[in-house]
């Protein structure tokens, strides 16, 4: 039958590149329905990422796909960046990873430049 395999749905992206912004990882992860969220954590001042990322995927099947066809690469615009190393996230799932950015205070979100994108019906919405 059609039973989707169990498995994560959220991948922790590890080596992201200090100077990386979401604009970056779009280009390589574009809103293609796969995924409803990408979350890149920055330090507080915004000007750096924390060198890792959060991807949510809508099935286990993307997540495994997206696994296989990234681990150990590079981003396109970071030819020199260090390959990727992607694993399962310790908290699964678009609520779990919402609720620990509602639980963050707002202000240490805006001075954190925590970039989110949201994605329904195929189209990135602020988060609210």
């Amino acid at each position: 039958g059609s039973h989707e395999p169990d498995g994560p749905t959220t991948l922790m992206v590890r080596n992201i590149p200090a100077d990386c912004r979401c604009e970056d990882l779009l280009w390589d992860w574009p809103i293609d329905g796969t995924y409803d969220l990408l979350y890149l954590p920055r330090r507080s001042g915004g000007r750096s990422a924390l060198g890792y990322a959060f991807i949510n995927f809508v099935s286990p099947s993307h997540a495994s796909a997206f696994l296989a066809s990234w681990k150990l690469r590079r981003l396109s615009r970071f030819p020199h960046g260090r390959s990727l190393n992607i694993v399962s996230a310790e908290r699964q799932g678009f609520e779990a990873i919402l609720h620990q950015l509602r639980t963050k205070p707002a202000s240490e979100m805006r001075s954190r430049g925590c970039e989110v994108v949201v994605v329904k019906d195929g189209q990135h919405v602020p988060l609210n």
